[in-house]
């Protein structure tokens, strides 16, 4: 939970307006329904085409989550899952980050190759930074 979302619910409950931290607008002896219609009358407020689904936060922070370092495991257990086959379904990495993955797996090869050249002692290693061209 973010310190923003902390806050916010802090704040509901200091003031409640019933039992419940979202209570129902008309009721507030009861929760809220859904905020799917809510949801949905913002999309058609602000123009957004095309439409996206309420579930579609979830893949985006799954994807941002891994995108900023968040191992599957944990992110699985963020989101509420038990396996990390079912995390998968959200996870959606943008290209850049595809490309930099096997950047980071090319280096690694290299300095491995490097490394074990080095041990064997048969080949005088010397590595200069190479600067990729693009």
């Amino acid at each position: 939970m973010t310190n923003d979302v902390w806050s916010i619910l802090k704040s509901r409950t200091a003031e409640p307006k019933g039992p419940y931290v979202f209570p129902s607008p008309d009721t507030p002896e009861r929760p809220i329904g859904s905020v799917r219609r809510a949801h949905d009358a913002a999309v058609r407020r602000a123009k957004i085409v095309p439409a996206f689904r309420l579930y579609d936060l979830r893949h985006t922070y799954a994807s941002r989550a891994v995108m900023a370092g968040v191992d599957l495991p944990t992110l699985s257990s963020l989101l509420g899952r038990t396996s990390v086959q079912m995390t998968m379904r959200y996870v959606h990495p943008a290209e850049e980050h595809k490309r930099e993955a096997t950047a980071k797996i090319e280096k690694f090869k290299t300095a491995s190759a490097v490394e074990l050249a080095a041990r064997s002692q048969r080949v005088p290693t010397k590595v200069t930074p190479v600067e990729r061209v693009q």
